[in-house]
């Protein structure tokens, strides 16, 4: 279980990474939109900062916190609005952003969660944890979607990493076949049956090794012996998605817990900063 203070702290850094990522994709020329997803954040910014003076020993059933999930939700909704409209425009070429329609299907998604989660907190309730299905349906596309961006972020040179980034996009395209057809056996099945619990598993140990390969990744960038067209804090963005998916998922496949303990909701950058 994540405390709702840690899962405020990570969906709120999470929505202000997905809104540097549209302001950094925009062309100068749609100033506009450069201009609302500044806003955003700086709007993110000023939650987190508020969050950092709410006790982190509160629960959903605390005023305070009840208070904090009722200035976050028009926020995260809003933002929600401005990428989906972002993404209708992208669709029909009528925005100049370098973000594929694709792409934001997956921080919509990702959105949608948090919303979900704020639309029990505001009433002072436990939100229903996602069903395994559930949990792979939402956490599976984003992995996937880590392993085709860096397959096109890095420089044709690295043809090396690229190979094992393609390695991965495989093997998620296939985990994602396979849960498409156990929620099918869920007419029937009972959730939790060994062959899905064996599942779980398996895209745990998937997802904790491309958290490896990433890792390398990122101390390639940092010694500046890769050759990209991104940044750091969106190489980075994929550590907190991962180790929350691997603390959820562990509930499922208990043989994660350990990992599950050790890693952090946070971005390394944030961690080295404090």
């Amino acid at each position: 279980m994540i405390p709702i203070w840690d899962e405020q702290l990570f969906w709120l850094e999470v929505l202000q990474d997905h809104s540097y990522f549209v302001r950094d994709n925009l062309s100068v020329s749609e100033a506009d939109y450069v201009n609302v997803a500044q806003q955003y954040i700086d709007l993110f910014g000023e939650l987190i900062a508020r969050l950092q003076k709410v006790p982190r020993s509160v629960t959903h059933k605390d005023e305070i916190m009840i208070n904090f999930s009722k200035s976050a939700h028009p926020i995260a909704q809003g933002y929600f609005e401005f990428e989906g409209h972002l993404q209708s425009l992208r669709i029909d070429n009528k925005v100049n952003l370098n973000l594929s329609p694709t792409y934001l299907n997956g921080t919509l998604a990702e959105n949608q969660e948090y919303l979900r989660l704020l639309n029990q907190w505001v009433q002072g309730k436990e939100p229903q944890p996602l069903s395994l299905v559930e949990l792979m349906d939402l956490w599976l596309e984003d992995q996937l979607g880590h392993a085709l961006l860096f397959s096109d972020l890095i420089d044709p040179i690295e043809i090396f990493a690229t190979r094992q980034a393609d390695v991965f996009i495989g093997m998620f395209q296939a985990y994602i076949v396979q849960n498409r057809l156990i929620k099918g056996y869920l007419r029937f099945k009972e959730p939790g049956f060994a062959r899905q619990r064996e599942f779980a598993y398996q895209v745990g140990q998937t997802t904790l090794e491309m958290n490896e390969y990433i890792s390398t990744i990122v101390l390639k960038y940092k010694d500046n012996t890769l050759l990209n067209k991104t940044t750091l804090r969106f190489i980075e963005h994929h550590f907190p998605e991962t180790c929350y998916f691997i603390k959820k998922l562990s509930y499922y496949a208990p043989s994660l817990q350990e990992n599950a303990s050790k890693c952090s909701l946070r971005r390394p950058s944030y961690l080295n900063s404090n």
